[in-house]
């Protein structure tokens, strides 16, 4: 049995899920996701098993996903750059900007989407990007990434300072971080906490129309002159 046909058989012991074509800038990607997030989210807080933060939002496509993973894609390829998306859930970003030619390490804390990125860079071919658990708690980190990635992990205010702090340790000195987020989620704590040590530069997008208009921020963060090499 092959490792691919061994995590479809881990994932289907517990999800009912589809693979799906998901079509980014001109490429389109095979994407295994639950079948209904909608109706399994639903019956869960009907349940009252988990709490709301305890809910599997890592297996959501989220649309500021497709933004974030549509500018990666149309950044130039770099030769020995590392790229390190957090929080990916089921790894859409990572994996499109890896078959855009990144070298990306795709992480997240959760056992089940780290089970779903693993089971998508497979389905995708995607040699470039490979799979681990992280925990920004972790004190030993590889050599710093040249830039980290993420959409959607600004939710939870409790991490803010730890969210911080991680993005410190991880980003190389002259490193950028983009992060994208859905413009109706204020998150102001977090960004005063961010400014203690970046600078930012703010854009917003409209995806789709009508009623389904979704407004999308994407954040290029980049350390502050004078604090590139505090908190190292």
């Amino acid at each position: 049995m092959s490792e691919l046909d061994q995590l479809m058989a881990q994932i289907k012991g517990k999800y009912d899920v589809e693979v799906v074509p998901l079509k980014i800038g001109d490429k389109v990607i095979k994407l295994l996701q639950l079948r209904d997030f909608e109706e399994y989210i639903e019956n869960l807080v009907h349940s009252e098993s988990v709490g709301i933060m305890d809910l599997p939002f890592w297996a959501k496509v989220w649309d500021s996903s497709f933004l974030l993973a549509y500018f990666l894609g149309k950044r130039p390829v770099v030769l020995g750059q590392r790229v390190l998306e957090i929080g990916a859930g089921i790894g859409v970003v990572g994996i499109y900007a890896a078959l855009c030619g990144h070298k990306v390490t795709i992480t997240d804390i959760n056992e089940d989407a780290l089970l779903f990125a693993r089971a998508n860079v497979l389905l995708n071919g995607a040699a470039q990007a490979q799979v681990q658990k992280l925990d920004w708690n972790e004190e030993n980190l590889p050599e710093p990434y040249d830039v980290i990635v993420g959409s959607e992990v600004v939710y939870d205010r409790k991490s803010y300072p730890l969210l911080v702090d991680f993005l410190k340790r991880a980003l190389a000195p002259e490193g950028m971080i983009f992060l994208a987020k859905n413009a109706d989620l204020h998150a102001p704590k977090f960004f005063v906490e961010l400014t203690k040590y970046f600078e930012f530069k703010q854009t917003t997008q409209t995806l789709g129309a009508g009623e389904d208009a979704q407004q999308i921020s994407l954040y290029a963060i980049r350390r502050k002159q004078n604090k590139v090499d505090e908190g190292n």
